[in-house]
C-alpha cells in the first residue's frame, strides 16, 4: 500500500498516512461493483482471479496489523485481556476466528525484537506467498497446523525445507488436497508417529430390509432400514467417505449428495475386490448398449441394463476400461453376430499402471488403485493405443472431471502430467501428483 508507515510512534501523521490508502482502496472496490454489468465473460473471469489475489493480499496486511497490535500491547492498554479478546470485541469475530488470526499473525506477520528491530516471519516462505496473493487462508491454516504438529526432534533445516515445500504446493492445491500432501510429508519426517489402527474383524451379513424402486425419471430410489449394530457400521463408513468432498465443488455439496457419492464409492471398492459370486460365469457388471457411430462421435445416447439412458459422452468415459462386445444387427435389430469380449486394458497393462501410478494419478488425489479405472489419454475410439504410455489410473470423480472439463494429459518419463483447462489456469502449467512421487 502506498503511504503505509510502520513504527512505534503514535501521532496523527502516521494515522493519516495509513488511513488514506485504505480509504482509496475502498473507493476502488465501490467503483468495481458499479461496472460489473458492463464487463464481458472474459473480464469477469479475470476479475475473479484478481479479486481473490487482492483478498489474500489484504488478509496478509490484516495479519501484519494484528502482529503489530500484539507487539505494541494495544489490547492491554485498552483494558482487554489479550489481542484475541480485542479482535473479537472490536471486529465482531468469534473467539475461534480471533484466536486463529492471532496464531497466524504470530507465524507469518512481521515480528519485532525488544529493541524495535524488525524480524522476519517465523514461516517466511508462507508469508511471502500469502503477501503475493498466491495462497489463501485455507492453505495458510493447513501449513501452520502442519508445522505446529512437527515433533521437536525434527531438525530446523528439515523444518525449513518442509515449510518451503508446503508453501510451494499450496500455490497449486486446494486446502483439502494440501492437507493430504502435508500428512504424507509429516509421515516421512516422523516415521515413528502414532501406531496404525488395527483393521476391524469381518462382520456378519447385514440385517435389515432394502427396497429398490425405479423412479419415473430413470433414477433408482432406495428405501429400507438396518439394525442398530450394522446401521452404525454402514453409517460410519459412509460418513467417513463423505467427509472428503467430491472434486469440483469442495465444501459446497449438500450432505445428502456426499452420502450418495460415498455409497457409490463403497460399491466401486467392493466390485474392484473381485470376490463377488458370478452369474453365468460373469462377475457383477453394468451393460451399456450404444450405436457405434454414437460411441465414436460422442453424440447420442446409450442404454443401461434396466432401460435408463445416459449420454454418449458418459459411455465414452465408461469405455476407457471395460469389456467390449461387438454385435452386428440386421435391419430389424436382430443380432446376426456377437463377437468375443475384448478388454481394452489387459490385466498385465493394468498391473503396470498400478506399479507406476500407485492409485489415482490426478494431482493431489490419494484414492487407491482398486477403485480406479484405466483412462486412455488418447481414446481408443480415436485410434489411441492400449499401452502403458497411453493410459493412466483415475478414480471415478477425477475420471469424470477430466472428461467434462477438458484437462490435457501427457505421460513423460513415467510421470503423468495434467494441464488444467484455461478457465482454471490460463497458463495451463502442467501438474503432477506429489503423493505418487
Amino acid at each position: 500500500m502506498p503511504g503505509f508507515v510502520r513504527g512505534v510512534c503514535k501521532n496523527k501523521v502516521v494515522t493519516v498516512a495509513l488511513c488514506e490508502p485504505v480509504a482509496a482502496m475502498s473507493d476502488c472496490l465501490d467503483s468495481v461493483r458499479g461496472t460489473l454489468s458492463g464487463v464481458d465473460d472474459k473480464g469477469i473471469v479475470q476479475a475473479l482471479r484478481d479479486m481473490e489475489s487482492l483478498s489474500r493480499r489484504t488478509h496478509a496486511v490484516m495479519l501484519d496489523l494484528v502482529a503489530e497490535a500484539d507487539s505494541r500491547g494495544i489490547a492491554v492498554e485498552q483494558g482487554f485481556r489479550n489481542t484475541q479478546q480485542l479482535l473479537a470485541g472490536m471486529l465482531q469475530l468469534s473467539a475461534a476466528e480471533a484466536r486463529t488470526r492471532v496464531e497466524h499473525a504470530a507465524v507469518v506477520g512481521t515480528r519485532r525484537a525488544i529493541t524495535g528491530e524488525t524480524l522476519a516471519p517465523r514461516l517466511p516462505v508462507t508469508a511471502a506467498a500469502l503477501a503475493a496473493g498466491a495462497i489463501g487462508v485455507g492453505q495458510l491454516r493447513v501449513i501452520t497446523e502442519t508445522m505446529t504438529a512437527l515433533p521437536a526432534s525434527v531438525p530446523q533445516p528439515a523444518r525449513d525445507r518442509a515449510e518451503a515445500d508446503l508453501a510451494g504446493y499450496a500455490r497449486d492445491f486446494d486446502p483439502r488436497r494440501l492437507r493430504i500432501i502435508a500428512q504424507r510429508l509429516v509421515a516421512n519426517l516422523d516415521p515413528d508417529g502414532a501406531p496404525p489402527v488395527d483393521e476391524p474383524d469381518p462382520t456378519p451379513p447385514v440385517r435389515g430390509e432394502l427396497w429398490l424402486r425405479d423412479r419415473r425419471d430413470g433414477r433408482l430410489g432406495l428405501e429400507g432400514w438396518l439394525d442398530a449394530e450394522h446401521g452404525s457400521m454402514v453409517r460410519a463408513l459412509i460418513e467417513q467417505l463423505a467427509a472428503r468432498p467430491t472434486e469440483g465443488a469442495p465444501g459446497t455439496r449438500a450432505i445428502q449428495e456426499r452420502h450418495a457419492d460415498a455409497l457409490i464409492e463403497l460399491c466401486d471398492r467392493a466390485r474392484a475386490a473381485g470376490e463377488f459370486p458370478t452369474t453365468a460365469g460373469e462377475p457383477p457388471h453394468v451393460t451399456v448398449t450404444i450405436d457405434w457411430d454414437a460411441l465414436r462421435t460422442g453424440l447420442g445416447a446409450a442404454v443401461l441394463d434396466y432401460g435408463q439412458l445416459i449420454s454418449a459422452g458418459d459411455a465414452r468415459r465408461l469405455a476407457c476400461d471395460c469389456k467390449l462386445i461387438p454385435v452386428v444387427l440386421g435391419g430389424d435389430s436382430e443380432p446376426l453376430d456377437v463377437g468375443r469380449a475384448m478388454r481394452t486394458v489387459p490385466l498385465g497393462i493394468r498391473r503396470a499402471l498400478v506399479a507406476r501410478d500407485g492409485g489415482c494419478s490426478f494431482p493431489g488425489c490419494d484414492r487407491p488403485p482398486g477403485i480406479c479405472a484405466a483412462h486412455h489419454v488418447r481414446h481408443w475410439i480415436d485410434l489411441g493405443e492400449t499401452k502403458v504410455g497411453n493410459c493412466c489410473l483415475l478414480c471415478p470423480a477425477h475420471h469424470q472431471q477430466v472428461h467434462l472439463q477438458g484437462w490435457g494429459i501427457t505421460i513423460t518419463g513415467g510421470r503423468v502430467e495434467f494441464r488444467p483447462p484455461a478457465i482454471i489456469n490460463p497458463d495451463r502449467r502442467p501438474l503432477t501428483n506429489p503423493l505418487r512421487h
